[in-house]
């Protein structure tokens, strides 16, 4: 049964946990049942900038010092925990397959699969499309201890050796959140005096199994010659095998020596089959429950073909440390033996005895925990008697019956005082009897929280031992329910009560009221958004990301990795909120009144040498940022959906063209055509990013590229497509399709492709571009990647070092331009395919549709060939300040790759400034300026067409930020003069960033966050 089966993997490495600690309520600073945080045993009072919070929790003593010990001076204390701004991520580190069974107590470490890693991934997120997902650990009742659920999306095996672009050997979706099953509390026996002591001593055991049916379950992609692989694969046509299981025991914390960092633990484990008996997340086989639940932990046994098989991952506690902590590199200590208990002798419930485990074997099992030992006895007459297992100091007794919830830590919404509905969820429940599955009837639970929770009174099961229990909230706060033994608990969190909420008029849901009733609590309890992303409690930037939120806290998205908040503590009601917001915050940007709407050139010359690429490489970063920036323009033509509303009610447009413009009213993923062009300038950008990290792999600076457009692009790329800022329109989106034309395609005329496979020529063969030293350069991001690629390479973050990781970026780039080939899965996400699909939409449409607002083509501040100048003086002054902002961007992109070309543009301050102006004020101002009047008759006026930057940025970092915040005080005084005034959040973002450079010119700030 599951891992108990042949054949099997076993597996050792490090987790490294990164959870929030502050929410322990260890000293009444919390109510679980309203998410209220308290101060004194009141309120926090939310008017109070959150740090208060942070001071009052981290001010109770007693303290401790990085050694554990009471320490007036120390840094620590239990209230705050000893990381309170954990994001819950959770990720296993250097983890390898250690040695593979295919015959009972035979371990293989020969076999070729040996040694390959293995990784454990979040889930893809479509709406910021990132790559380097990680896995997060939620504590479901952070007042308890075995209340860990892990969301995780994907698990890999690689090649030890691997780099990021490169296939796996095996991977495979995961569909199922799985929590704690086992925890020994008192894993590590003899523990130093230590504040952390109780938490280094445990250790836990969690299960998933991935299907073999799933179409992303990938068997083999590398052809490995491996026997082991080969039975597996014999193995897994077995009809009554639905996939693998694997288990995997998190232990010995390694106590952290400084606040507010995360832990690392020992992780072991073992993959095997996964019966169509077997539970997806919980143990099965013959259950033996310690006499001693405080020191040991149970042991799953099976008896089959002349051998008991037993899987006793944490059941069995070490001694002590063979280490001083804490140990300095952080990572887990060395253990001690595991305690001395002799043989371990299994018994039939008459005394006979059926085999002996020496200790000689347990306690040499460093890289493996299931343990096969020869039958002494005929197995035949054993499923008719009761197992235990005996040693000279404890004994482990098997438990007839085995009944257990497949999830078994859940959270339940509070009922609705003014609905007769009840708020309830149906669980699967599994029954076995010795390890079969088996009936059950009548079997009554024991609720051991009457006033929060109840449930059937009854639960049955059928002849495959499978029923349903179905489980009533009836408080908000922690209930628990057993299924017949206390060995089988049900943990279940009731969602605060916050029903009143649906009666408060979406209009009122503005900024302060979302912080008050949902935002302020995660800020005060969960500060890593505020110390890594942005702070809830800085207006301009939540209502830069309203959208984000929303999208992040979609109750639809409760079991992916990325959704947010990280602890699951917000009910369905408050996550609606942020629709709501989002929609006040597009109201507020809609103007008033509405106005109305309305042969090829071959480049000459080979490249031949590095210095030709350097150039043709720069000539591809304008050729990127030339493109992303018609994409925005063009999106930005389109009303938002709160705009498009306003369209439908005044007749002027139908719900169809709401629905095909902007998508849907919630907002989730569909967001229509101005949201598909938009994704498609964001992956441009990330091509941008992309091509430089390439420059900058040669030893190149970073290059912020010159717009080009009109004939000087023609003359540049050799392409006979017109460059120019135009609307949205048949015309406009033809062009675009012709941008992402395909070489697999036939056509008159030079593409992009053509362009990029020169350079991908030339990288391939000019001689000694890398040396054969790995130096990662570029500097990685993660944002942006469709879900093909992050399936197939989830660690990679662009970074390029060598002629192999060049390639891979050029075929990146490209392929996600026009799709590697017409039946390759990448052409459905192509740019290619999902313009087409605009274009096939717009042309075919019964009724003519022009959905965007009339603004000029290619407007400008100043005479330029080939453009229109805008001469209204009030949306003049607005485009003079977008293209102050416009030029701080990149000129603070550009100041971050002066100090470095290495390091991670995702936590660079600077890069995130660049974002946060990107999305917080170039968007919103160019969604106003589409809308202001031009000064020529019928026509709008709109961002201005970029000039060239002319801006060197300064060695010293200190300086640099200096002049940046002068640039950004200077942008918020003009903004502030500027009669067609923006909303108010794009002076504040100017406000916050100008004391944000200060703060980093001053060192009073990290570089990083």
């Amino acid at each position: 049964m599951s891992i108990l089966d042949l054949p099997r993997v076993h597996f050792k490495g490090v987790a490294r946990v990164n959870v929030p600690t502050a929410n322990r309520n260890i000293n009444n600073t919390l109510d679980i049942a309203t998410n209220t945080v308290l101060q004194n045993g009141s309120g926090f009072d939310l008017k109070q900038h959150p740090s208060k919070c942070h001071e009052y929790l981290k001010s109770f003593t007693p303290k401790f010092n990085h050694l554990g010990q009471e320490d007036p001076e120390g840094d620590f204390n239990q209230v705050a925990g000893y990381n309170m701004i954990g994001n819950n991520h959770f990720s296993w580190e250097n983890t390898y397959i250690t040695s593979v069974q295919l015959h009972y107590g035979q371990y293989q470490t020969t076999d070729p699969i040996v040694g390959s890693k293995l990784g454990l991934w979040g889930h893809y997120n479509e709406y910021l499309r990132t790559s380097f997902n990680r896995a997060r650990w939620v504590d479901n009742d952070p007042t308890r201890r075995d209340s860990a659920l892990i969301y995780a999306g994907q698990l890999t095996i690689s090649d030890a050796n691997a780099s990021a672009n490169t296939a796996h050997i095996f991977s495979s979706d995961i569909d199922c959140t799985h929590g704690v099953r086992w925890l020994n509390p008192r894993y590590i026996i003899d523990q130093p005096t230590h504040f952390l002591s109780n938490e280094m001593a445990e250790a836990r055991l969690f299960q998933f199994s991935v299907c073999k049916k799933n179409q992303n379950f990938l068997f083999n992609q590398l052809n490995i010659d491996s026997p082991f692989l080969a039975q597996l694969k014999i193995a897994l046509e077995d009809p009554d095998v639905l996939g693998l299981t694997v288990q995997y025991c998190v232990s010995n914390l390694s106590p952290p020596q400084q606040p507010d960092t995360p832990v690392f633990c020992d992780l072991h484990g073992t993959i095997g089959l996964w019966r169509k008996h077997d539970m997806a997340t919980n143990p099965t086989g013959r259950i033996l429950q310690p006499d001693n639940p405080l020191q040991f932990s149970p042991i799953t046994v099976t008896i089959q073909d002349g051998w008991a098989s037993l899987n006793m991952p944490i059941s069995i506690p070490h001694k002590a440390y063979l280490e001083t902590l804490p140990v300095k590199n952080g990572m887990p200590p060395k253990l001690a033996d595991k305690v001395s208990l002799g043989d371990l002798v299994l018994k039939s419930n008459n005394g006979e005895i059926i085999a002996i485990l020496p200790e000689s074997i347990y306690q040499n099992s460093d890289n493996n925990h299931v343990f096969d030992i020869p039958l002494k006895i005929s197995n035949t007459s054993l499923d008719d008697q009761s197992l235990r297992l005996e040693s000279n100091q404890h004994t482990w007794h098997e438990l007839d019956w085995h009944i257990q919830a497949e999830q078994h830590i859940i959270a339940i919404e509070s009922s609705n005082p003014n609905d007769d509905s009840k708020s309830t969820q149906e669980i699967d429940i599994f029954s076995y009897f010795r390890g079969q599955p088996q009936a059950i009837k009548n079997l009554i639970p024991f609720i051991a929280t009457p006033k929060t929770i109840n449930c059937d009174a009854y639960i049955e099961t059928d002849h495959q031992g499978r029923g349903k229990l179905i489980i009533e909230s009836l408080a908000a706060g922690s209930g628990t329910l057993f299924l017949g033994e206390h060995h089988s608990p049900i943990q279940v969190r009731i969602l605060s009560d916050d029903w009143h909420l649906l009666d408060v008029a979406d209009e009122k849901v503005d900024y302060d009221f979302l912080y008050h009733n949902v935002m302020g609590y995660y800020e005060l309890l969960y500060p890593f958004m505020a110390d890594k992303v942005f702070s809830m409690a800085d207006k301009c930037k939540c209502e830069t990301y309203a959208r984000l939120m929303w999208q992040m806290c979609d109750p639809n998205n409760r079991n992916k990795s990325y959704y947010m908040p990280s602890t699951r503590e917000m009910s369905s009601v408050k996550s609606h909120l942020f629709l709501k917001y989002l929609s006040n915050v597009e109201q507020s940007a809609i103007p008033k009144p509405l106005p109305d709407l309305q042969q090829p050139i071959t480049i000459k010359g080979d490249i031949k040498n590095k210095a030709q690429l350097i150039a043709k490489l720069r000539d591809a970063v304008d050729l990127e940022l030339s493109i992303m920036l018609q994409y925005l323009y063009s999106a930005y033509s389109l009303p938002t959906y709160a705009a498009g509303e306003q369209l439908v009610n005044s007749g002027r447009w139908t719900q169809e063209q709401l629905t095909l413009v902007n998508g849907t009213k919630d907002r989730r993923k569909e967001s229509g055509w101005r949201g598909a062009i938009l994704e498609i300038a964001h992956e441009e950008m990330i091509h941008y990013l992309v091509i430089n990290n390439i420059l900058m792999s040669l030893d190149e600076p970073f290059y912020p590229g010159e717009p080009i457009f009109g004939q000087a692009a023609k003359d540049k790329f050799g392409l006979d497509t017109e460059f120019s800022f135009e609307p949205f329109s048949e015309h406009i989106i033809a062009k675009f399709v012709r941008f992402e034309w395909p070489h697999f395609f036939t056509s008159v005329g030079k593409s992009i492709a053509d362009f990029y496979n020169e350079i991908r020529v030339a990288i391939n063969e000019i001689p000694d571009l890398y040396s054969s030293e790995i130096s990662k350069k570029g500097g990685e991001h993660h944002l942006f990647l469709n879900e093909i690629i992050n399936r197939a390479y989830p660690h990679y973050q662009f970074e390029v070092y060598d002629k192999a990781t060049a390639l891979f970026a050029i075929d990146f780039v490209t392929e996600q331009g026009e799709g590697a080939s017409a039946d390759s899965p990448q052409f459905e996400l192509s740019h290619f395919n999902r313009l087409r699909a605009i274009s096939k939409k717009l042309t075919l449409s019964d009724i003519p549709f022009e959905p965007a607002y009339p603004v000029l083509k290619n407007p400008v501040i100043s005479e330029r060939k080939g453009c229109h100048v805008v001469t209204d003086t009030d949306s003049k002054a607005l485009m003079t300040l977008y293209q102050g902002c416009h030029e701080l961007m990149f000129k603070m992109m550009m100041q971050h790759f002066a100090q470095t070309t290495q390091g991670s543009m995702r936590r660079s301050r600077l890069m995130n400034a660049a974002i946060d102006l990107m999305t917080g004020i170039l968007r919103p101002l160019s969604v106003h300026l589409m809308t202001l009047p031009s000064g020529i008759t019928g026509r709008n006026a709109g961002p201005p067409l970029p000039r060239a930057l002319n801006f060197k940025a300064m060695d010293d970092y200190y300086q640099g930020c200096f002049a940046l915040a002068k640039e950004c005080k200077s942008l918020a005084k003009m903004a502030k003069t500027v009669c067609a005034t923006p909303p108010e959040t794009q002076i504040e973002l100017l406000e916050f960033y100008h004391n944000q450079m200060i703060e980093l010119a001053t060192g009073k700030l990290s570089r990083e966050g």
